[in-house]
């Protein structure tokens, strides 16, 4: 009888391993927040430049010549991915030995640590939301700031508030984001939030709110206008447990981007000399948001 080598091994073992990797990256994918929250860019490249494109002027009264407008570029982002990386080594032996039981677990947590990794810089741009550090918008802005600007004005903006959630806070929250102008000082038209993002501890909170017939802690049987209107996504990635954002989606599909480099790779080698066969798993990726006008946030 043939004594099974590394090689014939190799065929045994990788496609399940593969395959175990693979079911613990994907885990719950309906649940991630790059899909809930991301526009998901391909890029081929090692840096994408945004470029913000500032409006157009108003439309006057015509008086028998048509009036010209201009444009402004306003200002550029560059966007350079990240690499991570993470290596495993095991000997022979512990094939021969033991085959899947020791080793599929390790391999099934490479895939959760990956999990973990996209899940967690998902959620960054949130959770420094209201400081200046890597997530700046077009304008050297925090997402969430008093100090907003536009190339064409000087009119500042702010999507930072510092109200506890309630019914009000949401109530008047929704009234500023309808506010918002533009670099031409014009309402920004269609701005109709829809999500609550927050830290699981707000869970509760948002669901009475949201999902109540009647205004919550009313005894008068006011109708609740929120009823189900807003679409709640909490993460136990947002540590602050009182911070809280509501979000235009449709909007932050347009700005809030995940730049895919190289999508999670699982590979192999081997070392002829000591019989340790190696596996790696790496991914290059940034998340950015490149504008501010789809939230507005309250750092409580």
């Amino acid at each position: 009888m043939a004594v099974v080598n590394e090689a014939q091994l190799s065929e045994v073992v990788e496609p399940g391993l593969k395959k175990v990797f693979t079911g613990a990256l994907n885990e719950d994918s309906d649940m991630s927040l790059v899909g809930m929250l991301y526009q998901t860019v391909n890029s081929e490249r090692a840096n994408e430049d945004y470029l913000e494109i500032e409006d157009i002027g108003n439309m006057p009264e015509f008086t028998g010549d048509i009036t010209y407008t201009e444009f402004k570029e306003g200002n550029k982002k560059t966007v350079t991915p990240t690499e991570y990386a993470l290596g495993l080594k095991i000997q022979r032996k512990l094939f021969d030995d033991d085959l899947y039981n020791v080793v599929e677990q390790i391999v099934r947590q490479m895939g959760q640590v990956g999990r973990y990794l996209i899940e967690e810089k998902a959620a960054a741009p949130f959770v420094t939301a209201f400081g200046t550090g890597s997530y700046t918008t077009f304008d050297s802005a925090a997402l969430c700031s008093d100090s907003h600007t536009f190339v064409s004005t000087s009119t500042t903006q702010d999507n930072a508030g510092s109200a506890a959630f309630s019914y009000a806070a949401l109530d008047a929250a929704i009234t500023l984001m309808r506010k918002f102008t533009n670099s031409q000082d014009r309402l920004i038209l269609g701005v109709k939030p829809d999500m609550l993002l927050g830290p699981v501890d707000l869970e509760t909170q948002f669901t009475e709110v949201i999902q109540s017939e009647l205004k919550a802690g009313s005894a008068n049987n006011d109708i609740n206008v929120f009823n189900r209107k807003f679409k709640i996504v909490t993460t136990p990635f947002l540590s602050d447990t009182n911070n809280w954002f509501l979000i235009d989606s449709r909007r932050m599909k347009q700005f809030l981007i995940w730049q895919q480099r190289i999508p999670m790779e699982f590979n192999k080698t081997q070392d002829f000399d000591t019989y340790v066969k190696k596996w790696s798993t790496y991914v290059r990726f940034a998340e950015q948001p490149l504008h501010w006008p789809f939230v507005y946030g309250n750092s409580v």
